[in-house]
């Protein structure tokens, strides 16, 4: 029942996915913690790179 309930949340196909946004959002969380110093263009061009691969992991689970 539970690999059921498992597979309706989150088929087999999104798991994938799910585990590399989870990556990434640690990776984003990292490098923008680290980058909070830097000039504000070069912050706001990696928080745009960040939420556009972020965007791009949660456009794929949905299909």
């Amino acid at each position: 029942m539970k690999d059921f309930l498992l597979d309706l949340a989150l088929p087999r196909s999104d798991r994938i996915v799910a585990v590399q946004w989870a990556v990434m959002a640690v990776f984003w969380t990292v490098t923008i913690v680290v980058t909070r110093r830097w000039s504000r263009d070069v912050r706001l061009f990696i928080y745009g790179i960040a939420m556009m691969n972020l965007a791009w992991f949660a456009f794929r689970t949905v299909h």
